[in-house]
């Protein structure tokens, strides 16, 4: 009886804890807002700049002139000066990136049309921010 009853408070305490480390890390609306469709992953990706989202993300573009919407876990600096993404491979939930000495996840990627869309994205960002 006494192993049931720990049982049930462990699946009770587990699922506590995961409902609250979810609204921890829950993405701001204004993400959900873009309409765009998050990538499962990014392959092969070659970092060549970037330039400041919102207080939560930024643009990047690639080698291959692509550019990427990268949200993260947490707040980052909205000025930043130096971004590190070592990777080849992004995967949301799994992939860091050192921004101004402080590394953070990337928790959603989002693929973005061309400048002119880069720039719609980012001015509803800072709006919203």
């Amino acid at each position: 009886m006494k192993t049931v009853a720990v049982l049930i408070l462990m699946f009770a305490a587990c699922a506590v804890a995961e409902t609250s480390q979810k609204g921890i890390d829950a993405l701001p609306e204004r993400y959900a807002q873009l309409g765009l469709e998050p990538l499962e992953a990014l392959f092969d990706f070659k970092f060549r700049s970037f330039r400041d989202g919102d207080r939560q993300s930024i643009v990047v573009r690639t080698r291959r002139r692509e550019i990427y919407l990268l949200v993260f876990n947490k707040p980052i600096n909205p000025r930043n000066k130096v971004v590190n993404i070592n990777s080849r491979r992004l995967r949301p939930g799994f992939t860091r990136a050192c921004i101004d000495d402080a590394c953070v996840r990337i928790e959603k990627i989002y693929q973005l049309r061309d400048r002119a869309h880069e720039l719609e994205v980012v001015k509803f960002l800072r709006e919203n921010d």
